[in-house]
């Protein structure tokens, strides 16, 4: 019983060794695309925010959270709308 543990406990292992690079590769990709499209905006929000509000960093970041989660909220509830029948 122990050496099918020890197996499968190895089989593990290799598995997790020769499947992480890949992941993490193609999560830094896609980290990378992602960047290079949200980047701008975020920018450019932050640079308007930052002359709307130049004494005010925390309040000028909380807003900016609060209207990328509005625009997140937005598009998930038309997507929830589109797939329904």
């Amino acid at each position: 019983m122990v050496l099918i543990e020890l197996m499968f406990g190895l089989a593990v292992a290799v598995f997790l060794l020769l499947v992480l690079p890949v992941v993490l590769l193609m999560a830094g990709i896609a980290g990378v695309v992602l960047l290079w499209f949200v980047a701008p905006a975020a920018l450019l929000a932050v640079l308007a925010l930052w002359l709307i509000f130049p004494a005010f960093h925390s309040t000028a970041a909380v807003l900016l959270l609060i209207v990328i989660a509005f625009f997140l909220l937005e598009r998930r509830s038309h997507y929830r709308a589109y797939r329904r029948p």
